[in-house]
């Protein structure tokens, strides 16, 4: 499908960034919701809204940024959903669900001590190791100044290092 030129912009077809982006997206989502079935609806309503919205976001400098953003605010808003679930099943006294994806155990846990970091260093986190963005990208994605993700990425990095040393010790 040919691109098209609008007020003198590369407007490039949403189909050929769907392809492009989705996989990137999926890693993403996975990373933040550790479910394979969340993550893919997650990203699919992700770009349900790009595509609604595709006549302004193709002109975007990035518009994958654009999309991670959403992606991003629909994961926090997953967590808050299930975990007022969670909650509300503990309330009834039944069990939390099992939504583990086949990781290695390693694999495991390294995913959920991302996870347990604070929002941000857990969404920089991801952002930079999983979909590989720069500290620029990420601060665009995020809507925070260089500064603040290179915060976000040392004290990630310090929490989980910590959490490392922990695991090590005990395999002693």
């Amino acid at each position: 499908m040919p691109s098209t030129e609008v007020e003198g912009l590369h407007v490039e077809p949403f189909e050929v960034f769907y392809r492009r982006e989705y996989s990137r997206m999926v890693a993403i989502a996975r990373a933040l919701t550790r479910s394979g079935g969340a993550a893919e609806d997650l990203v699919q309503e992700s770009f349900v809204a790009a595509h609604r919205h595709w006549d302004r976001v193709s002109k975007y400098e990035d518009p994958g940024a654009w999309v991670r953003r959403v992606l991003i605010n629909r994961s926090t808003s997953w967590h808050r959903k299930i975990g007022a679930e969670l909650r509300a099943v503990a309330r009834l006294g039944a069990q939390e669900p099992d939504t583990l994806p086949a990781l290695s155990p390693s694999s495991t846990e390294v995913w959920d001590e991302v996870r347990r970091l604070p929002r941000r260093q857990a969404q920089a986190t991801v952002l930079h190791y999983v979909d590989q963005l720069s500290v620029e990208e990420i601060g665009q994605v995020l809507g925070v100044s260089s500064g603040a993700v290179k915060s976000h990425l040392h004290r990630a990095r310090s929490n989980l290092s910590h959490a490392l040393e922990t695991w090590r010790e005990e395999e002693r």
